[in-house]
């Protein structure tokens, strides 16, 4: 976690009425959107997760519930307007740190759609946050509910390469990909590539034994 504060990204707010003008900055530590393939760039946001003070983070909280829009950068990332579209959910927590006297505040916002690509295989699409193989399959095939083993890992995201069915999208702190096909197609996948022999199932009959991820895993920062 050394320097974690210059990996970060930042997210505005700034709303004006015709009484007041609210303007503020905090800081990001975590975001995933997908850029308008079209002119103006905007983002659909899928995930916000963003520390502030008491104040900033109620504004963004109810300015998220209110389909409202802020503006996200980062290192290498130029600003651009981002929302996360009806019915976003939000999650507020405290990180209370031992220089200071107040906690933080944290607020994570999700999409109805991340919602909905997280719990259910039924779209097309399935976004997931890290593009590692180690993290990426597991995710996957557990939501999709493929026949799966661990070592399928890295042929599995060569295969996604090869059919160009993963695409790369927006992120601070993290390396989301959006993924495209349904379980029939990945089935198939599977399929030719045990008769291939390019992957082979396991000699013995019983449970499978997955890694456990750690969470400095989970949460690496991204290269």
């Amino acid at each position: 976690m050394k320097n974690a504060h210059l990996r970060f990204g930042w997210l505005t707010y700034n709303k004006r009425t015709e009484l007041t003008t609210t303007h503020f900055k905090v800081h990001l530590d975590r975001f995933v959107g997908e850029v308008n393939s079209a002119p103006p760039r905007r983002a659909q946001a899928h995930l916000v997760s963003a520390i502030g003070s008491d104040t900033q983070i109620a504004a963004i909280g109810a300015a998220m519930s209110m389909e409202e829009e802020f503006v996200v950068e980062a290192p290498g990332i130029a600003p651009i307007k981002v929302s996360l579209g009806r019915k976003a959910q939000t999650y507020r927590g405290s990180l209370q740190l031992a220089d200071r006297k107040r906690p933080l505040r944290h607020l994570i916002g999700i999409s109805q759609e991340f919602l909905n690509l997280t719990t259910t295989a039924s779209s097309a699409r399935t976004l997931v946050i890290d593009s590692t193989p180690a993290v990426l399959w597991p995710v996957f095939a557990g939501l999709h509910g493929l026949p799966a083993v661990p070592d399928w890992a890295d042929w599995f995201c060569r295969q996604l390469q090869k059919q160009k069915a993963i695409t790369p999208v927006l992120g601070i702190g993290c390396d989301p990909v959006l993924i495209r096909g349904d379980k029939e197609k990945f089935l198939t996948w599977l399929s030719r590539g045990v008769e291939r022999g390019d992957i082979c199932l396991p000699q013995r009959c019983g449970r499978i034994d997955w890694p456990v991820l750690s969470l400095k895993q989970v949460l690496h920062p991204c290269p």
